[in-house]
């Protein structure tokens, strides 16, 4: 299952080759808002993400990445839309990648003079396709995954008649076959690593399922180089998401698995609030554990026995288990501390 495809450095991470996956996710604050985006981004780093985008739309924001780039170690990703200025501006004022869309940012001498800046500076840049930026004479393709190919063929051949070839490509439908079969198209066609994704993919449930429809088989295929799992949410939604998928496949360590029941008309505790603060504190947690929040005695231990550890609602209390093996019955804020001294102890 090759992921291999040529590397970029991002700031202090490296994207493609058979380097691990990335997870990212997107800044929801202006980022001239400087302390309020390191804030940001400490909790982002804790959870586990990677890389960090932020969008420009204006020279507050471009004159931002200076301050930024100096008070984090997170590689920062300057998103740009039409002003080839904010680009060169971002890239000379830290930003460890740029986004651009190079039929957006002017003409071609435009284009070669981001592409000189970002080269001086080994900036990598990110180029690609969604459901909002396809071009009008691609409209008429039968094949929309075809049309996503060759509309980015397209700017792939723009950026290397500029002599750059530190790229990174996504093709983002908001459809999630379109965009499975978009991107499998685009493994094979281009060399360049990958940035997997679903646009607009939703909220909640809705959006993470949506996403795992099309990023699931791609990266059983090993297509991909980083993530971002996109959701009308905040952040931190999307990077918890983002870890618990590539955690469930096997393709990210250090990450908790936490199991629960659905409950039934055995339950006589509030699982919904105990799990809801167990997967709470769980999020900081970088540990290849497994827990277990279970509604009842008769499914608890056993169908959660290969749980490292556990809880089960009793009558009005819980039962704390390990391995299916019962070892306590405490009250619950007692065996919520319990259990949470546990899993800080776990190695």
């Amino acid at each position: 299952m090759a992921r291999t495809k040529r590397v970029v450095r991002v700031g202090n991470k490296l994207l493609g080759g058979d380097n691990p996956i990335l997870v990212q996710t997107m800044a929801d604050i202006k980022t001239s808002e400087v302390e309020r985006i390191l804030e940001l981004d400490r909790n982002l780093s804790l959870l586990g993400n990677d890389l960090l985008r932020l969008s420009i739309l204006d020279q507050a924001d471009a004159d931002a990445f200076k301050y930024l780039s100096s008070h984090t170690s997170t590689p920062l990703i300057a998103d740009i839309h039409y002003s080839y200025r904010f680009a060169i501006d971002a890239i000379n004022n830290g930003a460890s990648a740029i986004r651009i869309n190079p039929g957006n940012i002017g003409s071609l001498e435009n284009i070669r003079k981001v592409c000189l800046a970002a080269k001086s500076k080994g900036v990598p840049i990110r180029i690609g396709v969604n459901s909002g930026s396809l071009p009008k004479e691609f409209a008429s393709y039968k094949s929309e995954a075809k049309a996503y190919v060759d509309s980015l063929y397209q700017s792939i051949k723009v950026m290397e008649q500029c002599d750059f070839y530190d790229l990174v490509l996504s093709l983002k439908s908001s459809d999630p076959k379109t965009t499975y079969e978009a991107y499998k198209l685009a493994d094979s066609s281009f060399d360049y690593p990958l940035h997997i994704g679903v646009t607009e993919a939703g909220a909640s449930y809705t959006g993470a399922l949506r996403s795992a429809v099309a990023l699931v088989p791609l990266l059983n295929e090993g297509i991909g180089n980083t993530i971002r799992i996109s959701l009308t949410e905040p952040p931190r939604d999307e990077v918890i998401a983002a870890n618990q998928l590539l955690a469930a496949m096997g393709l990210k360590k250090n990450v908790p698995t936490l199991v629960s029941c659905p409950t039934c008309g055995r339950t006589q505790v509030d699982l919904f609030r105990v799990y809801g603060r167990i997967s709470e504190s769980l999020a900081y947690v970088k540990k290849n554990i497994k827990v277990a929040i279970m509604g009842c005695p008769v499914n608890g231990p056993g169908e959660a026995k290969d749980a490292d550890i556990g809880l089960a609602g009793g009558k009005d209390c819980f039962l704390v288990f390990k391995k299916g093996r019962i070892i306590k019955t405490l009250p619950e804020e007692e065996a919520i501390s319990f259990l949470l001294k546990e899993i800080e102890a776990y190695k």
